[in-house]
């Protein structure tokens, strides 16, 4: 059996006092040779504490060939870290898992639908962050959505377990607080989420502007025939800007209080701007941007159109309650313009120990999408548990679809959900 260094250490220490303690009187009694002796064994043994006290100290482990554990039971309890390999950089690991259950009738049939949640779809996420000095940062941001049977796809009458791997931001940036950043790779345009700004607590989990991430996959039918007239995510947009692209962006220093000005440039040559405020108004919390972009440059469905401006503005009170307004026109190659507006009113409050509780009811509405004289409108409630403890967001909502054309009427498609989303 190996005893470890600090033991041996105390134990030759006993053993070279003990020899200290004796050798006076063992001097009396013995030769001068044999004191000389004694003495050479004593500095021997106190060599060998020296050495053992210098010695690095090694925690128990497991024995030889076994893996160690990756976290300790009682890992919770304290701090997680992330080791990189490049000491200059500290890195962060974050992300979640989102999935829902939705039960959904097209006016035709009706059944259950198992997805992941696209408002927020489950994904991973690597940050890296360096400073150089006071003024100049730098850092990196790979983030990628691993998605089975995506909300945006999957409808009534699709294969609800097909998986993708997604890139979302493949990016780094260097910053200055005088002179802004500037970003490079994969990631954001400046306008995209221009349109979904929102300070109500149930954004991104189904009610909010984007209709399509919720239930997108799901077909709207032609009330005389039957017949599949296209997806809800085809027939309704917020006309949220360019997106996330492969692009070169900008962003300024903060001003005037809390605004922001940002513009990118994507492969292609697309190209926009946005003006963003986040800040205090009296008692309110106030969010807003405005966009504009122009894509006429590229031949890419559904991001091939000329000039285009959309916003969102989202007020939030001291009381909990909220309002938000959204809206945008689309300049479309078919040679007329298409139109939304979006409206919701929301309240939160903590109402329990768990955490915040948010409730809203929003409406959506627009014309001309790809159709000259075309309608859909849309109509819902919302609301959201917050799980302080458990890091989780745990929702539920409805909403109503309805779309016509001069020509067609289809059938009102709804839709009610419920979910969890596990950040960790």
């Amino acid at each position: 059996m190996r005893v470890s260094s600090r033991i041996a250490s105390a134990l030759l220490a006993g053993a070279a006092l003990l020899a200290v303690g004796a050798a006076p009187a063992m001097a009396q009694q013995a030769p001068a040779g044999e004191v000389e002796a004694l003495r050479a064994q004593v500095q021997a043994l106190m060599a060998r504490i020296e050495k053992l006290e210098r010695a690095p100290s090694t925690p128990a482990g497991p024995p030889a060939g076994k893996d160690a554990p990756m976290v300790a039971a009682d890992a919770y309890k304290a701090p997680q870290i992330v080791q990189s390999g490049n000491n200059k950089y500290k890195l962060t690991l974050t992300g979640w898992v989102n999935r829902m259950v939705t039960y959904a009738d097209d006016g035709v049939d009706n059944d259950f639908t198992f997805t992941d949640n696209n408002g927020a779809s489950s994904r991973f996420r690597l940050t890296g962050a360096a400073k150089l000095n006071d003024e100049w940062s730098a850092g990196t941001d790979l983030e990628l959505e691993a998605i089975s049977a995506n909300s945006r796809s999957s409808g009534l009458y699709t294969d609800s377990g097909s998986f993708s791997l997604n890139e979302r931001k493949i990016e780094f940036y260097i910053e200055s607080t005088r002179l802004g950043r500037l970003t490079v790779g994969q990631g954001d345009t400046a306008s995209n989420i221009a349109s979904e700004v929102d300070l109500s607590g149930t954004a991104n989990l189904g009610g909010y502007s984007d209709i399509g991430a919720t239930f997108g996959g799901i077909q709207m039918r032609n009330k005389a025939t039957g017949a599949f007239g296209g997806t809800i995510n085809a027939l309704f947009s917020n006309l949220d800007g360019l997106h996330r692209e492969d692009r070169v962006r900008y962003d300024t220093p903060t001003f005037g209080g809390g605004f922001v000005g940002s513009t990118s440039v994507t492969e292609g040559g697309a190209m926009d701007a946005v003006l963003r405020y986040s800040g205090k108004m009296g008692g309110a919390t106030v969010a807003g941007a405005l966009a504009y972009s122009n894509s006429d440059s590229r031949d890419l469905a559904g991001f091939d159109f000329g000039d285009q401006v959309n916003g969102s503005i989202s007020v939030r009170l001291e009381n909990g309650f909220s309002v938000t307004v959204a809206g945008g026109t689309r300049d479309q190659k078919a040679g007329f313009d298409t139109n939304f507006w979006y409206g919701k009113l929301g309240y939160m409050a903590k109402m329990n120990s768990l955490g915040n509780t948010a409730f809203s009811i929003d409406y959506f509405t627009q014309d001309d999408l790809g159709v000259r004289g075309s309608e859909g409108d849309a109509y819902g409630a919302w609301i959201v548990q917050v799980i302080d403890g458990l890091a989780t967001d745990l929702y539920a909502g409805v909403r109503n679809h309805q779309y016509k054309t001069p020509t067609t009427n289809f059938h009102d498609v709804t839709a009610v959900m419920t979910g969890a989303r596990v950040r960790f």
